[in-house]
């Protein structure tokens, strides 16, 4: 094994004890509830008749209170992944203590993140062989904060980046070598993608795009030419149709209304924080820019610019030369970036929340910053070694900040904003707008109030209560704020303009860089 490969492995291996070691930090998202949900009815529906004739009675029950798959509300949310978990509910008799469900929950989103990262590395090898390019690109999915505090709770966004990066490796080893084999495996991990999140349909578009350029350069018959994307296309959808429950009772209908509906996603009618404004889930069109442009690490976005340059000068010059030796990777995720972008935009996509329902855009971005790296790394090669090493210091730095930044911050990497980013954010941005903080406040309480009952007033925190044992449970009583003990208070939305209620006094903060993301405050004595 390599020098290259050991290093490799022992940064995965680090990673994976670290995300084992840790998962347990994180409080709960306000989608978690909904999807356990989802991902229940929708095993019911296919599952429903083994469990009603089952010898455990609880199991009985399950089957025979949950709600029909067909009139569900969230019917066209995919679950094929989370019906994992939900399987180790079945063999547990559905009986298992909610904080262990999610829990398990939580390792389960890790553990695909982590499978996303591997992949990402692999894909990287294809490109630049065994360097340290992969390594690199690793260690920025790794140490990007976001990314690192939400592979432990959302399970919808972080399963569909990982399930994206693990269907474009398949993609790009079936555009190299068109084997059997990764033409099937391409469509299986393009379909789990796409039950995750209707967008993976763009990997199954392009997939088919470039296999019909490079049949072309490679003069290809005609039959051949039509019948790969052919292929691609109906088993990606046929494999799709397999994994998702809904549209077996009509495959073609329901998917047409899937497909509408996240288009023109009018379900969700609350507000958000943005440019400090409160906005609706129809976001202007600088919306994902903006906040990529704050929350992605300044050296990621640096090299990301230095890559696009790059990539249209290499095209630019191989025009201009009526050389036709273009690799097809770069074109690919440059497409995939733009193209995406550019559908949120033009098709008024909602979005709200951060950026985590753009997520996909954070793959071919990775990859156009380290070949970014590598351009730069390439042009500096022979040349002064202060230029060497400025770019190595640089990086490296850049990185060590991060791995600081996150053990600081943590479990609370997920409010990360970048240099320029953490001078404007609290004023103008959401911040912790799943109160996934409010955990540790429920902790403190129970920590330091020894009563048997605690009054508090929790605001939107009182997901995280399913995160606290039967007994800890028994004792937080959910309370109006005239009767509470405490409060709870988040920042969903500005918290400049946030006051103390009043009869209370601020106990203790939970602050990113300096901006509180929670505070408890305690009622003043009488």
């Amino acid at each position: 094994m390599g020098k290259i490969n050991v290093i490799a492995v022992i940064i995965f291996v680090v990673y994976l004890i670290v995300g084992i070691s840790v998962y347990g930090d994180y409080g709960m998202s306000s989608d978690e509830e909904m999807e356990h949900q989802t991902s229940v009815i929708t095993y019911v529906h296919v599952f429903g008749g083994v469990m009603s004739s089952s010898d455990n009675e609880n199991v009985r029950n399950v089957a025979a209170e949950t709600p029909d798959l067909a009139t569900w509300h969230d019917r066209y949310y995919g679950t094929a992944l989370q019906g994992i978990t939900v399987m180790i509910e079945h063999i547990n008799g559905f009986s298992m203590p909610t904080k262990d469900i999610f829990l398990m929950r939580h390792l389960f989103t890790f553990l695909n993140f982590f499978a996303g990262v591997v992949f990402f590395y692999l894909i990287l090898r294809r490109r630049f062989g065994n360097t340290v390019f992969p390594l690199f690109g690793a260690l920025f999915f790794i140490l990007y904060p976001r990314f690192f505090g939400e592979s432990f709770y959302n399970i919808k966004d972080i399963l569909f980046v990982a399930w994206v990066t693990i269907s474009v490796y398949f993609v790009i080893r079936w555009l190299e070598e068109k084997k059997v084999l990764f033409l099937i495996l391409s469509a299986f991990t393009i379909a789990i993608a796409t039950n995750t999140r209707i967008l993976g349909l763009v990997i199954v578009l392009l997939a088919c795009l470039f296999s019909i350029i490079l049949d072309v350069k490679r003069k290809e018959g005609a039959f051949r030419i039509i019948l790969n994307p052919v292929l691609m296309l109906l088993l990606t959808y046929g494999f799709y149709v397999a994994i998702t429950p809904f549209l077996w009772s009509s495959p073609v209908a329901n998917t047409i209304d899937t497909f509408n509906h996240f288009l023109h996603f009018e379900q969700w009618t609350g507000t958000h924080f943005y440019l400090g404004e409160m906005i609706t889930s129809n976001v202007p069109w600088h919306y994902i820019p903006v906040w990529m442009g704050i929350t992605i690490p300044l050296l990621y976005l640096v090299l990301a610019a230095a890559g696009v340059i790059f990539i249209i000068y290499n095209i630019v010059l191989r025009l201009r030369r009526r050389e036709t030796n273009i690799r097809f990777h770069e074109l690919f995720f440059v497409l995939l970036f733009f193209g995406t972008l550019f559908g949120y935009i033009v098709f008024h996509i909602s979005i709200y929340e951060g950026w985590r329902h753009a997520y996909i855009l954070f793959v071919p971005f990775l990859y156009i910053a380290v070949y970014g790296l590598y351009c730069v790394s390439s042009l500096i090669a022979g040349r002064r070694k202060l230029l060497r090493y400025g770019l190595a210091v640089v990086v490296a730095a850049s990185l060590c900040y991060q791995i600081v930044w996150i053990v600081v911050n943590h479990p609370y990497q997920y409010v990360y904003f970048n240099l320029i980013g953490k001078q404007v954010a609290e004023k103008n941005f959401t911040l912790d707008y799943w109160n996934v903080s409010h955990i540790d406040l429920l902790r403190y309480l129970l920590s330091h109030d020894d009563s048997p009952e605690i009054k508090v007033n929790m605001e939107e925190s009182m997901l995280n209560l399913y995160m606290l044992t039967d007994e800890e449970k028994a004792r937080i009583v959910p309370s109006d704020v005239d009767s509470a003990d405490y409060f709870i208070q988040g920042s969903r939305t500005e918290y400049s303009s946030r006051t103390t209620p009043p009869g209370f006094t601020e106990l203790i903060s939970i602050k990113v860089d300096g901006m509180r993301i929670a505070t408890l405050y305690g009622r003043i004595p009488s």
